[in-house]
């Protein structure tokens, strides 16, 4: 906020002593930022190159040793999940965070008044939005630079949007209560500069309750508040201190173009991409919708995410799939609400139906599973978008002879869903590869009526296309979805109807690993499903997966002088097992051991 003119010249000069101070106080948390993010690029950059010389040149891995082993001892530490962050890296990223803030704040500090502690606060706030939008940007070179993209930077993005707010609130206090004692508060805050100052405030203050609260029930409503909000206090952020002078309204800016560059950059590629292009719609079972997409964006592969733009569905949103298949360019995508809701209600209505689309994209990074000799990958419901994704990306590019392995786990709640991946599944089975791959579904929810079974969702597919038979676009009959499709629903087994006790108990048994009596029950009850369970050439397992020995076998049964690449995709908890398992497999004396975990933030 800005005090009162008209004081005695010393008071100018003190005002200016204190602004170069701020200003220098600013780059000094600039450079600290930088030094932190220099400290990731290095990091990178170096495990990449020891990585190729050691395969390329076997010296080398005997001189690079110390340092592998160094890397390894602090990778098993850093990639443990902790209480509240979704690793102890992650932790310890915060916690430097934090220092940097604390270090910029509180060195160089006049102490004698409330104002300067005010005003110091202030320009924390402003640093602090820079960096909130940096890392918020989709078109990020972090992910370049240390492989880490937007959406793995959003645990950050949020900590330091909360930071800024403090800074804003402690600021926007200490002035007024400074003000108070003075008797001039009223006199001030019906100055422009401070009414856009009350303005930006409750403005960032809905950004926040947006983020804390809205966002965990209705994602799109709080898309649109968290947007306009920011819009709203960029602007006023920038109307608070008008004067070019003071460096406050170059950082604002600064701010706002990078935003401004970043939304511009998607929206040329969404613009572009819509040209003759479009999406094939198919209804699936259990609420899911596959989406085929006739022209894929540049670099457009199986892993990685693109927003979507269907105007049917929604004219001015664009949603984040993960692709699972590069040509054609497919995403399957489960119904929650909003968006997903709507899209699936629209296919189930018009089956095969081909609609105006676009995306946004490729976005995510991820190790290059060409990489590494062994391939776990784990998916716990819908995340078995990413794991198919990079395994058809694997597929795509290993020739017939290559000695590459791929452990394949999916677990279900339903047997529904494994028909959404029914061609990848096939794909991974297929003669060519089938020496490589071992797949283990799992199914964690027996069928209790015939609604629930795999044949009662075959028929409320067929009739599906059936009426898309009857409806047409463009005057032109709608294509029914492919025979492939219709062929996995109709051919799937249907499992022996168990009896609601039964079922209980196995629910309770499938739960459980402490009581006798119920692992007794378990046992028995795999008995019953399990000769009669499978899909195509898959056998299928009741219950959960001990992910962790499964981990541990997969990696322990690797040579040492090989690499070994565990991808995750799924639940919270799952993603706890797999990342504290992994972890304690880093060690010094086996093989190289790489984590990546796939959970989106949004």
């Amino acid at each position: 906020m800005s005090e009162l003119v008209g004081r005695a010249t010393p008071s100018s000069a003190y005002f200016a002593a204190r602004q170069i101070v701020n200003e220098k106080q600013a780059k000094m948390y600039a450079a600290g930022l930088g030094g932190l993010i220099a400290v990731f690029v290095v990091f990178h950059w170096t495990r990449w190159l020891c990585v190729k010389l050691a395969r390329a040149w076997k010296p080398a891995a005997v001189m690079e040793r110390p340092f592998i082993l160094v890397t390894r001892l602090t990778r098993n530490v850093l990639v443990r999940k902790v209480p509240g962050f979704k690793s102890a890296g992650h932790a310890l990223l915060v916690a430097a965070y934090v220092a940097i803030n604390a270090a910029a704040t509180f060195t160089n500090l006049n102490t004698s008044t409330m104002s300067n502690f005010a005003n110091r606060f202030g320009w924390m706030a402003y640093a602090n939005m820079a960096f909130v939008v940096f890392l918020a940007l989709k078109n990020t070179p972090l992910a370049f630079l240390t492989a880490y993209s937007y959406e793995r930077l959003n645990c950050l993005h949020h900590v330091a949007g909360y930071t800024m707010f403090v800074y804003l609130v402690l600021h926007g206090a200490l002035y007024t209560a400074y003000f108070q004692t003075k008797g001039t508060l009223v006199q001030q805050y019906s100055e422009h500069s401070d009414i856009a100052a009350i303005v930006c405030g409750f403005a960032f203050l809905t950004v926040i309750f947006s983020a804390v609260f809205i966002r965990r029930i209705w994602y799109e409503l709080f898309y649109v508040i968290h947007i306009g909000a920011w819009i709203v206090g960029i602007v006023t952020l920038g109307l608070h201190q008008p004067d070019m002078s003071k460096k406050l309204l170059i950082i604002a800016i600064f701010t706002a173009s990078m935003w401004v560059l970043d939304r511009a950059i998607r929206a040329t590629r969404v613009l572009y991409y819509s040209i003759n292009n479009e999406a094939t719609l198919y209804p699936l079972a259990n609420g899911g919708t596959k989406v085929v997409l006739k022209k894929a964006p540049a670099r457009a592969e199986p892993g990685k995410h693109c927003f979507i733009w269907i105007p049917a569905i929604r004219k001015f949103e664009t949603h984040p799939f993960t692709i699972h298949k590069g040509e054609p360019l497919e995403f399957t995508v489960k119904a929650h609400n909003g968006f997903t809701s709507d899209l699936h209600k629209y296919a189930l209505a018009n089956p095969g139906v081909a609609i105006r689309a676009s995306a946004d994209g490729p976005y995510g990074t991820f190790p290059d599973p060409m990489e590494f000799d062994k391939i776990v990958l784990i998916a716990g419901g819908g995340g078995a978008t990413f794991t198919f994704g990079l395994a058809e990306n694997i597929l795509e590019r290993m020739d017939s002879d290559a000695l590459k392995k791929i452990v394949f786990i999916w677990s279900v709640k339903k047997h529904e869903n494994l028909s959404w991946f029914r061609e990848h599944l096939d794909a991974l089975k297929s003669h060519e590869h089938s020496p490589k791959v071992n797949v283990s579904l799992y199914v964690t929810r027996a069928p209790s009526s015939p609604s629930d079974s795999p044949h009662g969702s075959g028929t409320n597919l067929e009739s599906s296309q059936s009426r898309s038979s009857q409806s047409s676009v463009g005057g032109s009959s709608t294509p029914t979805m492919p025979p492939s499709h219709s062929d996995a629903e109709k051919s799937m087994p249907q499992l022996p109807q168990p009896t609601h006790h039964l079922e209980r108990e196995l629910e309770r048994a499938m739960g459980s690993h402490t009581d006798h009596k119920e692992a007794t029950i378990r046992k028995e009850g795999e008995t019953t499903l399990t000769s009669h369970s499978s899909y195509g050439d898959h056998a299928i397992k009741p219950g959960r997966p001990d992910v962790a020995s499964l981990i541990r076998e997969a990696v322990t049964s690797t040579p040492a002088n090989q690499r070994v690449l565990v991808a995750a995709c799924g639940p919270d908890g799952l993603m706890r097992v797999v990342r504290n398992t992994t972890a304690k497999l880093i060690r010094g004396d086996g093989p190289a051991v790489e984590l990546h975990c796939e959970q989106f933030d949004w």
